[in-house]
């Protein structure tokens, strides 16, 4: 290829070698390893920190769900009662309810009983995962219930309250409705 030699000589003027001298790295100082170490040690342990919360806020979540299931069927088995009352006849619609405080607990033979009883019931897990307050061969567990009961002319105030104890504090859930005899 034919360029003339203002040509060469405008091109080779701009692309002179530059020379760059290669200087010896000397490293990281200690200084900069322990700092360094120490940022990573306080992100590790924030993770480590965020990591446990989540998994005592899983448990604690599992339980007020277990605690609020156990609350409302409570109160269920008292609205069934009543239902069963006004399907027999010559029984008042209150029959078997009608005092103040209460236990239920699913029998062995998958019925349902209402027992009179004062201050709150240990709940017991069957091994089919049924909750009862029979001891027999189920596993005890960190819930109590208590169902009250206001009997008014016409209306049941039922409160179901379960409580459990969790890392030291007790915890509890209360559920209320009302019942009325509307037949």
């Amino acid at each position: 290829v034919f360029m003339s030699k203002k040509l060469k000589s405008i091109i080779f003027k701009n692309l002179q070698a530059t020379s760059y001298k290669l200087q010896a790295n000397r490293g990281f100082s200690i200084l900069e390893t322990v700092v360094s170490l120490g940022i990573i040690t306080i992100g590790i342990i924030g993770v480590l920190g965020l990591f446990t919360q989540t998994i005592r806020s899983g448990e604690i979540s599992f339980n007020q769900e277990i605690a609020i299931n156990l609350a409302q069927e409570g109160i269920e088995v008292i609205r069934n009662q009543r239902d069963s009352n006004w399907i027999i006849p010559n029984i008042d619609w209150n029959d078997g309810i009608n005092g103040t405080e209460y236990k239920v607990n699913f029998k062995n033979d998958n019925t349902w009983e209402i027992i009179e009883a004062t201050g709150f019931q240990k709940l017991y897990l069957r091994s089919e995962k049924i909750y009862t307050h029979e001891t027999g061969n189920n596993t005890q567990t960190i819930f109590e219930r208590k169902i009250e009961i206001k009997n008014n002319t016409d209306m049941l105030e039922i409160t179901s309250t379960v409580q459990w104890t969790e890392r030291g504090n007790t915890q509890s859930i209360i559920m209320k409705d009302n019942l009325y005899n509307w037949q």
